[in-house]
């Protein structure tokens, strides 16, 4: 029988993700579209992820694996352009999922305009992406000039499809210097260099589906994020004010008091005393753990900190204790409120991870 090479490769890097990586391949196997080829690429996995990527395999020929050397995420996802076969490229990470028709609204695209490239959205929020596969999908034409190579679309790499025959014409890598918590970014990189491969030859089509097809899990201890929360501080105290104790229980009075203040109506009133008072808590959680002392109990559940985390949702108004708050990483908070307070190359780096990946579109 003659070998068919898929129109879809689908590359997932995998390193220790025993926990998640059955969803995400489930997700995969249950596409509508049926033409794909997913190519594992495990990057010397510890746990059993890699006993998981054989087993999927042996059951169906259409996951292949990779078992490399650790070398960091852009290294794997490197291993796996060089074993994809099919014209259109795909990538997922191994802790999240895919809409099941992800690929078949891709492909319906591409054949109108096999030079387009498809961009779809993205959630973090699970109840949103699962309410959001029985809504019909809705598609915006643009052009990669009308949107801006630069734009924060671009700043992931598994939210649009790549052309293979572009990449391996541009021998196109991931940077394998980039990847990890000390220098993240090799998504944005990558996209970016795609993008400006064509920017002097051609304006090149886009497709915009304009619901979340893609879904981002935020519990894996593995992932960026978490090992921003590990990262060391190397801020310098002699900077930083004393800390004032029991500043995150006073501030809980002071919002829920009497003379409570009163959130401004005029945007851009209403930004800076968004982050006034995120940025505030932010400094009662950093000078409780310079003292020593307990939180209020159920600090990130109280109604005075969640009615500020809802105004800024409502508003989209970006602040970067928005998620750190949201996901009650006490320890991320402070760290940022020192870093802030010392304006360290951290809180800058921080600040526009968190942008670029989940909140492109708010106000900044």
């Amino acid at each position: 029988m003659e070998d068919h090479a898929p129109l879809i490769s689908i590359i997932v890097p995998v390193y220790n993700t025993a926990r998640w990586l059955p969803r995400c391949l489930d997700s995969i196997q249950n596409q509508t579209f049926t033409d794909w080829e997913c190519i594992l690429s495990d990057d010397g996995s510890t746990d059993e992820s890699g006993v998981i990527c054989d087993e999927y395999a042996a059951k169906d020929p259409r996951f292949r694996v990779i078992h490399k050397e650790n070398g960091g995420v852009s290294s794997a996802r490197n291993a796996g352009l060089d074993k994809a076969a099919a014209p259109v490229i795909l990538f997922a990470d191994a802790d999240d999922m895919l809409a099941p028709d992800l690929m078949e609204q891709a492909c319906r695209l591409l054949k109108e305009d096999p030079e387009a490239m498809v961009i779809w959205g993205l959630s973090m929020n699970k109840s949103e992406f699962d309410a959001s596969l029985s809504v019909p999908r809705t598609v915006t034409r643009s052009t990669l000039n009308a949107m801006s190579w630069n734009s924060a679309l671009f700043a992931n790499v598994y939210t649009q499809t790549y052309s293979a025959e572009r990449i391996r014409r541009h021998h196109l890598r991931f940077d394998t210097a980039l990847g990890s918590a000390e220098k993240v970014g090799e998504d944005h990189d990558f996209v970016l260099r795609y993008c400006a491969l064509e920017k002097d030859r051609r304006d090149f089509p886009l497709f915009l589906i304009n619901q979340p097809l893609y879904y981002y899990e935020q519990g894996n201890p593995n992932s960026i994020m978490h090992q921003l929360d590990r990262m060391d501080d190397s801020t310098n105290p002699r900077f930083l004010p004393d800390p004032e104790p029991g500043s995150c229980q006073s501030l809980l009075e002071t919002l829920s008091g009497p003379g409570r203040p009163t959130p401004p109506s005029e945007e851009k009133a209403l930004g800076e005393y968004l982050h006034h008072f995120l940025r505030a808590f932010a400094f009662g959680i950093w000078s409780a753990g310079q003292l020593g002392e307990p939180l209020p109990s159920g600090l990130f559940s109280r109604p005075e900190l969640t009615g500020l985390l809802d105004l800024s949702k409502k508003h989209r108004f970006f602040t970067v204790y928005y998620l750190p708050f949201r996901l009650h990483m006490a320890k991320f908070s402070a760290r940022l409120y020192a870093w802030e307070e010392e304006y360290h190359i951290n809180y800058w780096r921080a600040r526009e991870i968190l942008y670029r990946l989940f909140f492109r579109g708010w106000k900044k």
